[in-house]
């Protein structure tokens, strides 16, 4: 007779059935064959491309009851050590021409500066200055529904990173109020304001005007950004089985203590992580994004997770939220230290299939909220 086992996941339920192994498990475990499939909140099932193995265990409750939870096996554990870049022996003749030379750093923007820098100018591509200042300039000059003005007033003022800056936080407003004029289907959705910090931090208004408007086209985050974020699904079900994957000990671990994706990575995903990494460690941000898509964001969400691993093993519900909670890394008050270029660098070492993820992306069905499999 089958046996089931429910676990809680972003999206709804897991529906875990096992099927008996041919192999005698040991008296104090069984080892079963598992089919994951994850039911989202349309009740449609969809089907996990890799089939994992589950090893049922009795751990005993404080009350003194027997509980049962899961342990996946079928996939390997990786480490924050495993992602890690390893530091390359520097030759004695390059010790000696970097004492001679300066390094040059292709950016060096600060807050107060009203340029484009070398790295935005690569982000953009060819570009025509005249015809972009047109563009938005009339953006700037046609209406906009005062309520979407009002709601870009409000998270102007909550955009952390430029808050020492009245006057970037000026052209932030005002390249919000174009993008808003210029997609009316999404017209305006919080989280664009970190996004769009980031891109001004670096660019003069129209560049990051036109930078936010590539970067939202290229990612395809119309569906992200539009009411009621029917793309949100999308990428949260993709994050759970990525976590499943790549660390199963943690997934378990989430599972037992009731913590779904969506409580913690929805933030992440509307701001492209702008409410944690400061704004000066977004040059390598961007660049792996506009090179990688949506493939380096995984990558970077999966390392973010290993960086943490340890500490989030030892924690509760209510200890794990609060570790992965943006408040913790924010500029002005950092409780968290996080070494970002370390882990930016890092992340690109996690290995997920860019291929795989554009596949994904087109299976999925936002109507019905499921993957076509």
């Amino acid at each position: 007779m089958s046996e089931q086992f429910q676990g809680r996941s972003s999206h709804g339920q897991l529906e875990r059935k096992f099927e008996p192994a041919i192999e005698n498990p040991k008296p104090t475990q069984q080892t079963r064959n598992i089919n994951v499939t994850g039911v989202n909140r349309d009740s449609k099932t969809i089907h996990y491309p890799k089939q994992p193995k589950i090893q049922i265990i009795k751990v005993p409750q404080r009350c003194g009851s027997n509980q049962t939870v899961c342990s996946v096996q079928g996939f390997s554990t990786l480490t924050y050590d495993d992602i890690r870049p390893k530091e390359k022996e520097e030759s004695v003749i390059n010790k000696i021409m970097r004492l001679f030379t300066r390094e040059v750093d292709p950016c060096k923007c600060l807050p107060y500066q009203n340029n484009t820098c070398i790295k935005a100018k690569e982000w953009l591509g060819n570009y025509d200055t005249e015809k972009l200042k047109s563009k938005y300039s009339n953006l700037l000059e046609s209406k906009c529904e005062p309520k979407i003005i009002k709601q870009i007033n409000l998270d102007v003022e909550r955009t952390h990173p430029l808050k020492n800056y009245p006057q970037k936080l000026s052209d932030l407003q005002q390249v919000l109020i174009a993008y808003s004029k210029y997609n009316k289907i999404v017209g305006y959705m919080q989280g664009m304001n970190f996004v769009a910090a980031g891109l001004i931090y670096h660019s003069d208004n129209y560049v990051a005007f036109e930078l936010l408007r590539k970067l939202i086209d290229q990612l395809q985050m119309n569906d992200l950004y539009s009411p009621m974020s029917p793309g949100l699904s999308k990428h949260i079900q993709l994050i759970d089985y990525l976590i499943l994957t790549k660390m199963p000990d943690l997934y378990q671990h989430f599972c037992i203590n009731g913590v779904k994706v969506d409580m913690f990575c929805a933030s992440w995903l509307f701001s492209l992580f702008g409410m944690m990494i400061p704004i000066q460690k977004q040059v390598k941000l961007f660049d792996c994004i506009f090179r990688y898509g949506w493939t380096y964001i995984y990558q970077l969400i999966i390392g973010f997770l290993l960086y943490h691993q340890e500490i989030l093993m030892s924690e509760d519900m209510t200890g794990i939220i609060c570790i992965l909670s943006q408040q913790n890394y924010r500029i002005d008050d950092n409780e968290l230290e996080v070494d970002w270029d370390e882990l930016l660098d890092a992340s690109l070492n996690v290995k997920i299939s860019k291929t795989f993820i554009q596949e994904m992306h087109m299976r999925f069905d936002t109507k019905i909220q499921t993957f076509k499999i």
